[in-house]
């Protein structure tokens, strides 16, 4: 019973790691990588169970090492520690929806390590865990040849429309367990003894992995392969000299013809480590070229180390958050509150980053000193039990392999995380083969006497009962939790779809069920709050309003409020549902509703206190004094948001439409002229003053202006757009279409830049059937291309 239960609990880990690893829903609306980490949590509280009841856990606490092992706690105790000076406390504990930087992720990657540790620590379950990664790898590369060789013409689902779409998660994830299956296989030709046939393909493969890699272009991964194919190579050829020397003592008189050089090579290694420094020397250009074969694309952006650096030194106001930080999963509230300006002059203004440069900033920043250094306790932990191995030099052949092989793999992923932000999944696979390889590491050199079991004392029962009681008590907490958070997610995700629908009942639908899964998804509350809005604002066009209209319309004001209110409260640090909150007065405010101005007013001006660097609500408060005729503090409002973006269009709109409803173009236009002459280097200038013209009918006037700030600014796709325009009226169509059809290079997807182009080879004007009509773009609250 004891080996049956303990065995099906390795099986079932096993499954649960691989479907972390390639699980995917093909469903726009599914929380991918939280789906991922329930299904693990799920099994994985299967797994623990099934562990207590096989009498797992006496084995556990006799198991060598294990003090050592324990040490990994150090991370979910730092993350408690630091939690507790935190002021968003539900925040650090599971998050929004399960982040990285919470005591409930790092409980369940310390749960696989600990486990991994005692599962996997003999030479069979070693290569059973190795076999099963292998497979699942194999299979994820195969996977991706197919979407960026075939794409949909293969795979049914309009998820892997986009080719970058993967089994793993994001792109560079991809990469990492791509150039992780890598150094796998050159340890494998290093350490394996195997016939010329399987080492060609094993050389095949590799040449496979390495493409795919060049085709994702993520010089990280090339960096890493570079720096551990060194440390194979090295090791590899000192190995296999000291092999050769053992051998020439033990049969001394048996004369074996001399190894040369070439023979001794290690060039499995020898050649990851060429590849790889040729992709890091000539990457572009070699990316480019399979970018035109394969045309496969993605962007991920993330904080630069500076930037993080900066975000920690700024947050770290006293010694007390110099070693616990300022809270778990507060890297968000950090950044809104410090961000650096220049960053509200790129296209990634209104992201706002809840992670760093890499995992282990991100922890120095939120858990402090101790917590960042508790990331990297695994990782010693493996250095560790690999001067242990090589001091009592007790390994065979085989178990060199897969020492080799568990702590790279290891290695690799930890390293990962010091340097990126890799996904959950990626990481519960790192402590998984780093607590794999420490269990391996550290037993060797134990005689099996030393493993016998004896009679357990009355200490050691309850010993073995309180552990066992642990262990289950917190795998079913962090299980049941995380599944309860994955059911909320998904219905806030299915609500969110139905909202960006036009949907706003369902999405209420889906969020009040969402509610109902988990009342701390403070997601749920904010979806209530938006779809409130959108629902409100349909409510109040209604031609003809009726008495059941009315009664609906004050619920819905109603059940927004509250919403909006509780998520405040559960989260007081996030601007978020304040805004949202100040959104639904500011609709009531046009709506004339008592004292909607005064509450609308109050929140905003908090949500600038929680989010200073964010211009969207200036503009809101410039917005709301503009409806209630305060003109003068509109403006004033206006020149914020400007401060902090200067090229923000939606802004500059708002200026032109405040000068057009006052009849005072002319005079806008002598501003913008003059300032445009003070300062002729800034584009945004330029743009307002070729605004201004268009907006008073002088094309021929607004031409030049537009000219100039594109001459400044080549990539200005809102002066492009309006230039665009500006040539039409002039009868220079050609003109006008290149300006559109350059704007469709860089904004594929907008329809309406296509409906233009269409419109003007057909010789129509540019917004003709359209449907619903488009209004002016002079004249709209958001700038015609996205920002």
């Amino acid at each position: 019973m004891h080996s049956r239960l303990v065995s099906w609990s390795r099986w079932l880990y096993l499954a649960g790691i691989v479907l972390a690893l390639v699980l995917i829903v093909p469903t726009a609306w599914f929380p991918f990588q939280l789906g991922k980490i329930a299904v693990f949590a799920t099994l994985l509280m299967v797994v623990v169970v099934f562990y207590v009841l096989g009498r797992g856990v006496p084995d556990l606490l006799e198991t060598h090492g294990l003090k050592l092992a324990l040490l990994a706690a150090l991370l979910p105790l730092s993350y408690l520690v630091s939690m507790f000076f935190s002021t968003d406390r539900a925040v650090a504990l599971i998050g929004y929806g399960l982040e990285t930087d919470t005591v409930l992720f790092v409980t369940f990657v310390f749960l696989a390590f600990i486990i991994s540790f005692t599962l996997f620590r003999t030479l069979r379950t070693a290569r059973l865990l190795l076999s099963v990664l292998f497979a699942a790898l194999i299979a994820a590369v195969i996977f991706q040849w197919v979407a960026v060789a075939f794409g949909t013409s293969v795979l049914p689902f309009s998820t892997f429309a986009d080719r970058s779409a993967n089994l793993i998660g994001k792109w560079n994830d991809l990469g990492l367990l791509a150039g992780l299956l890598g150094m796998l296989i050159l340890v494998w030709g290093e350490f394996a003894r195997t016939a010329p046939l399987r080492r060609g393909l094993g050389v095949a493969m590799a040449v496979g992995v390495a493409v795919l890699l060049g085709i994702i272009n993520f010089p990280l991964v090339w960096g890493i392969i570079f720096g551990f194919s060194i440390i194979l190579g090295v090791t590899a050829f000192l190995m296999q000299h000291s092999s050769g020397a053992i051998q020439q003592e033990e049969k001394p008189n048996i004369t074996t013809p001399p190894t040369s050089l070439v023979e001794k090579a290690p060039w499995f290694a020898v050649g990851g480590a060429i590849v790889s420094l040729l992709f890091l020397v000539f990457g572009a250009t070699l990316s480019t070229g399979l970018a035109s074969v394969f045309p496969v694309s993605s962007l991920e952006v993330r904080p630069s180390y500076s930037a993080t650096l900066d975000i920690i030194n700024d947050s770290h106001s006293s010694v007390k958050q110099l070693f616990v930080g300022t809270g778990p999963n507060t890297f968000g509230e950090n950044w809104i509150m410090y961000k650096p300006l220049a960053v509200n002059q790129t296209q990634f203004w209104s992201l706002d980053f809840n992670v760093g440069f890499s995992t282990v900033m991100t922890a120095l920043d939120t858990v402090g000193f101790l917590g960042a250094i508790a990331w990297l306790i695994p990782s010693l932990l493996i250095l560790a039990g690999l001067l242990r191995a090589v001091r009592l030099g007790v390994l065979s052949r085989e178990e060199r392999f897969v020492a080799a092989s568990l702590s790279i793999a290891g290695l690799f992923l930890m390293t990962a995380a010091v340097l990126y932000v890799p996904s959950q999944n990626i990481l519960l696979l790192a402590f998984t083969l780093s607590g794999a390889a420490f269990g391996f590491l550290w037993r060797q050199g134990r005689s099996s006497a030393s493993t016998a079991h004896l009679p357990q004392s009355l200490l050691s029962l309850f010993n073995s009962a309180f552990v066992a009681l642990l262990l289950l008590a917190v795998t079913l907490w962090a299980g049941y939790t995380a599944d309860r958070r994955f059911v909320a997610q998904a219905f806030v995700g299915q609500g969110s779809a139905a909202l960006n629908r036009g949907d706003a009942d369902q999405a209420l639908r889906s969020a009040a069920a969402a509610y109902r899964a988990d009342a701390a998804n403070t997601n749920a509350t904010r979806l209530i709050l938006g779809a409130g809005v959108t629902k409100l604002q349909n409510l109040a066009n209604t031609p003809t309003p009726t008495a059941d209209t009315q009664t609906e319309f004050a619920n819905t004001v109603s059940q927004s409020i509250a919403a909006g209110l509780e998520a405040a409260s559960t989260t007081p640090r996030d601007y978020r549902p304040v805004f949202a909150l100040g959104n639904v007065y500011n609709l009531l405010a046009s709506l004339n509703v008592q004292g909607a101005y005064e509450n609308a007013r109050t929140l905003y001006q908090r949500a600038v206190a929680l989010n200073p660097t964010n211009p969207a609500i200036e503009l809101s408060l410039a917005r709301l004094e503009a409806v209630q005729g305060n003109s003068d503090l509109a403006r004033q409002h206006i020149q914020k948001a400007l401060t902090l973006k200067p090229n923000y269009t939606d802004a500059i709109l708002l200026v032109v439409q405040l000068e057009v409803a006052n009849n005072d173009i002319p005079s806008a236009i002598q501003a913008a002229t003059a300032a445009a002459q003070t300062a002729p280097g800034v584009a945004p200038i330029w743009f307002q003053l070729g605004l201004l013209y268009y907006s008073n009918g002088d094309m021929a006037k607004a031409i030049p202006a537009l000219e100039r700030a594109l001459s400044i600014t080549p990539e200005y796709a809102n002066a492009k757009y309006f230039l665009g325009l500006s040539y039409y009226a002039q009868k220079r169509t050609e003109d006008a279409t290149k300006q559109f059809e350059d704007l469709q290079k860089t904004n594929p997807d907008n329809s309406e830049v296509q409906l233009v182009i269409s419109n003007m080879a057909a010789g129509r004007e540019p917004f003709a059937s359209s449907t619903p009509p488009l209004s002016p773009p002079q004249g709209r609250t958001s700038a015609p291309i996205p920002e």
